[in-house]
């Protein structure tokens, strides 16, 4: 692959690809990310490391503590990560299913949601998520994914979960994606280090072997050392150009179906995508296969982002607080400092006053002595007062004045000032308050919007892998709002059809997963356990307010509330509430002989919907008769209009032949004539002959003989 698309690319992508030349390629891409995320990876590591307490440069700390000076670190900033990361954690970010065409099906999409709903618990999405937001807000990069795995050891169906990534160091995503969320992304890769003498017993000592790789900047890429191998998760996405065909009923496909050529369909150059996984070391592809989506299942969240002359640079909220936390640990250090270096306070007494008592006053300072006993002594006559303890020097103010200057600055490089951070500020109203308090949460709001793009790019990735991982007859968990675990049937052909009533569809298939196209949102608030518990505040509130609500509603209020046999007292004050007040929401039972009648009349519907589906298949075809009938009145015409020029023709031909019919009907007439001539002088000829041979005496008979008229 090359480092940025292009058309000859694309025709390269769909070629087979020996080990070696994946082998190569992942090397350069992973020399590629190294140099272009160095500088980013570089603040990212020095970030973490300040966030974990080493805020003190080492030069300076060596001295100090050479020479024994103290060397403090009051680590604020711990606090104000987990101001901005917990605010997310109690929004937990939801992703909602949405048919798109006439072939989804709205049933079918709640099921997909459910399934999506479950896969997060089931794989603690949660904490991929939370994960990825601490590593955006510490160090302004994070990650998590996708994978599929086997149900159990012995079953073939697979399931989608989600993981976690904890060290974001070890994903490189391709550095040409522009997109927040990765979806543009056409390569990514994932390491790991795996102890060698386990990696060797699972792939052979073959495999471990491999060169360091320079990666132009100084460092080195290790694949292998003495005890670890490195081992990596290649992601590529590859193209091969294709010919897209759509078919009468509107969809589209590359396999042109048998029967029907390519010249009755209207089609055009497109290319088929396929993400391919390969697992490898430096010198050996371990395993590999194509994964059940269309995009890199790899999902970057970052924090503040900017495109330096196309190099980019990320950081988090630790980044600029660095500096005014050095600051602050540098005037608390040189205060407490001071304070300490400044002579313990002493006790002042007159001479003499300490004789006989010296080693308890020497212990004063560092022991605590019920009493402390003194000699009295005179001064010229006059008797000498106790011993007093000298005053403590003041704190050095203008120490602390820096101190306090540090930690403001620290607040206005994170967002977070003190209504945000739980302290009062300096408002004089509870709208004032909650205005100040809002303040942290817009100015840090880009890193759970970032996690809400990333996740709703998830929540199509899962889409499109259903129809693939989920592709037979199963039963599968499904989670609801109230995070209640259920069923359901998914991929089951139906023994009765059904009419989609949204559509007008027949549906043969019960929640048909491979069929319909959907698409996801995410909404971000509160969880469904605050939820409830914000409706039982909302609730108490309005009893207090109104105290007859609970004489109408107390079941409600009591079944929101979380404590042990909630549902069976809130049965027990529904029974006491009005008849007519819950006959709306009860559920009558059906008498027997109501629910045999339902059963007749579903028979019924149900041979009507067989009746009506067999009419639609005559209405198809007569509608294909019709199209043929119009088809051969069309060609008749068609024909008419080009044989005009032919009747002309025949009509020329006409009158020309009228002078030869006229001269043929007289040539009848004479015809005729000569047949009647025939027809009389033949038997007169006969006659003639019979008298020539009767004898002389004999006479002619009367009348003799006569020529026709006419002749």
């Amino acid at each position: 692959m090359q480092d940025s698309p292009s058309d000859d690319n694309d025709a390269k992508e769909g070629e087979d690809t020996s080990d070696e030349d994946i082998l190569a390629e992942a090397k350069d891409f992973l020399t590629l990310c190294t140099d272009f995320e160095s500088e980013n990876r570089v603040d990212a590591l020095d970030d973490l490391e300040f966030l974990t307490g080493n805020q003190w440069d080492s030069a300076d700390k060596v001295n100090r503590q050479a020479e024994g000076r103290p060397c403090l670190t009051v680590n604020k900033l711990v606090t104000f990560l987990h101001q901005v990361t917990n605010q997310q954690r109690q929004n937990k970010p939801g992703i909602k299913v949405h048919p798109v065409d006439d072939g989804a099906d709205i049933d079918t999409a709640e099921v997909e949601q459910g399934m999506i709903r479950h896969i997060e618990y089931a794989s603690n999405a949660d904490v991929a998520y939370d994960t990825a937001v601490n590593c955006a807000a510490a160090c302004g990069f994070g990650y998590f994914r996708l994978i599929t795995e086997y149900c159990d050891e012995t079953s073939f169906d697979q399931d989608i979960r989600f993981k976690r990534i904890r060290n974001p160091f070890t994903v490189y995503c391709d550095p040409f994606a522009g997109e927040p969320d990765g979806s543009d992304q056409m390569r990514c890769m994932l390491t790991e280090q795996i102890e060698r003498k386990a990696f060797i017993r699972q792939y052979g000592e073959e495999a471990a072997g491999s060169n360091d790789i320079s990666t132009g900047t100084g460092d080195t890429v290790s694949w292998t050392c003495t005890e670890t191998v490195r081992v990596a998760e290649y992601y590529r996405i590859e193209m091969s150009k294709a010919t897209l065909y759509r078919l009468p009923d509107g969809s589209t496909t590359f396999d042109l179906p048998s029967g029907i050529s390519a010249d009755m369909l209207q089609s055009r150059q497109s290319a088929k995508r396929k993400v391919m996984w390969y697992k490898m070391t430096g010198a050996k592809i371990l395993e590999r296969a194509e994964i059940p989506c269309r995009w890199i299942p790899v999902f970057p969240v970052y924090g503040d982002e900017w495109d330096i002359d196309g190099k980019i640079r990320r950081s988090g909220v630790v980044r600029y607080a660095k500096d005014p936390q050095k600051t602050y640990n540098f005037w608390i250090t040189a205060a407490t400092e001071q304070v300490a270096l400044i002579p313990r306070a002493p006790f002042i007494g007159a001479e003499g006053q300490f004789e006989g008592y010296e080693l308890d006053w020497q212990q004063a300072n560092r022991r605590t002595f019920p009493y402390l006993q003194y000699k009295p002594v005179t001064i010229e006559g006059t008797l000498a007062p106790a011993p007093q303890r000298q005053p403590m020097a003041d704190i050095p103010s203008g120490m602390m004045n820096m101190a306090m200057h540090a930690s403001d600055n620290i607040k206005a490089t994170t967002g977070l000032f003190d209504s945000s951070l739980g302290a009062r500020g300096n408002a004089t109203s509870g709208i004032q308050e909650r205005s100040q308090q809002m303040q942290g949460d817009v100015a840090n709001f880009h890193y759970s919007d970032n996690l809400a793009r990333s996740i709703r790019h998830a929540g199509r990735c899962i889409l499109a892998m259903i129809p693939r991982v989920y592709d037979t007859s199963r039963v599968v968990s499904i989670m609801g709002d109230d995070e209640k675990v259920d069923h359901a049937q998914i991929n089951q052909p139906m023994q009765m059809p059904e009419v989609d009533e949204r559509t007008g569809a027949i549906k043969r298939v019960l929640n048909d997963l491979t069929r319909g196209k959907y698409d996801v949102t995410v909404s971000v608030g509160p969880s469904y356990s605050t939820k409830r518990q914000e409706a039982v505040e909302g609730m108490l509130q309005m009893a207090q307010i109104y105290p007859k609500a609970m004489d109408v509603a107390g079941d409600l209020i009591v079944r929101n509330m979380d404590w042990p046999q909630a549902e069976e007292m809130a049965e027990r004050l529904k029974r006491t509430i009005p008849a007519q007040i819950t006959q709306d929401e009860e559920k009558n039972p059906v008498p027997p002989q109501i629910q045999q009648q339902m059963d007749q009349q579903m028979q019924v519907i149900q041979a009507l919907q067989g009746h009506a589906q067999a009419q639609e298949q005559a209405l198809d075809d007569k509608q294909a008769e019709l199209d043929l009938k119009r088809y051969e009145i069309d060609s008749k015409e068609r024909i008419a209009q080009e044989g005009n020029a032919v009747s002309v023709v025949l009509e020329q031909m006409k009158l020309m032949l009228t002078p030869f019919e006229e001269l043929g009907g007289r040539i009848q007439q004479i015809e005729a004539a000569l047949s009647n001539i025939a027809d009389h002088v033949v038997p007169a000829v006969d006659q003639l002959s019979a008298q020539q041979q009767m004898p002389t005496q004999q006479q002619p008979p009367a009348g003799g003989f006569f020529p026709p008229e006419g002749i």
